[in-house]
């Protein structure tokens, strides 16, 4: 960790509004991360909402799919029938889901410490890091690894064709013969992204 992502985690602990959740700013130990994915009811975090979150520990070459969670949220705004094509959450699956602040409170202490490794982390941090903020008062202060980064990284010194496919979570799984498990549901996007994780790593 450089200087200034030391100087910035610091000053995000001062922040801090939940001292149940300081063990968060310690330095998490080798070989330990925690796949995370969300589903929402579009990309735009200003008009979206969240919908659920799916997380499962990586210790070394093992996932922990047996202690893993997946909680659905109550959204503000009910997902449309357009949306539902797509991550297949109804009203009924979402109108009893947990409050966004009872979801942090399972969610953070779950995370820990942990690096958080995910695909397309940044529009997944877009929509948890503002909810975190005003939970705890401030964001997320764990490291964040994109597994489209770490591919594309891989693959720099292939063709250029891998190169232009490296976007694509399906693509990325059979490159490495991972089974699909379906896409769009949260705890098995979480699952794909980390036995992909272990691949690429």
């Amino acid at each position: 960790m450089s200087w200034l992502q030391q100087l910035s985690r610091a000053w995000q602990k001062t922040q801090l509004q939940r001292p149940e959740l300081e063990t968060m700013f310690t330095t998490p130990l080798a070989e330990q991360w925690v796949a995370i994915d969300c589903e929402m009811t579009g990309i735009n975090p200003k008009k979206h909402h969240l919908l659920s979150v799916a997380a499962i520990h990586i210790n070394g070459n093992t996932i922990n799919t047996g202690d893993g969670m997946h909680v659905v949220c109550r959204p503000p705004v009910m997902p449309d029938r357009d949306t539902i094509v797509i991550h297949g959450l109804r009203t009924a699956d979402v109108e009893h889901g947990m409050s966004y602040e009872d979801m942090l409170a399972l969610l953070l202490p779950f995370i820990g410490n942990r690096p958080i490794v995910g695909f397309c982390t940044q529009l997944d941090m877009a929509f948890l890091n503002p909810l975190v903020k005003r939970y705890m008062g401030t964001a997320l202060p764990n490291d964040i690894i994109d597994l489209r980064h770490l591919h594309s990284q891989r693959m720099s010194g292939q063709a250029q064709n891998l190169l232009g496919q490296s976007q694509d979570l399906t693509r990325i799984l059979a490159h490495y013969d991972i089974p699909e498990l379906g896409t769009h549901d949260a705890y098995n996007d979480a699952i794909m992204t980390a036995m992909a994780f272990l691949h690429v790593r």
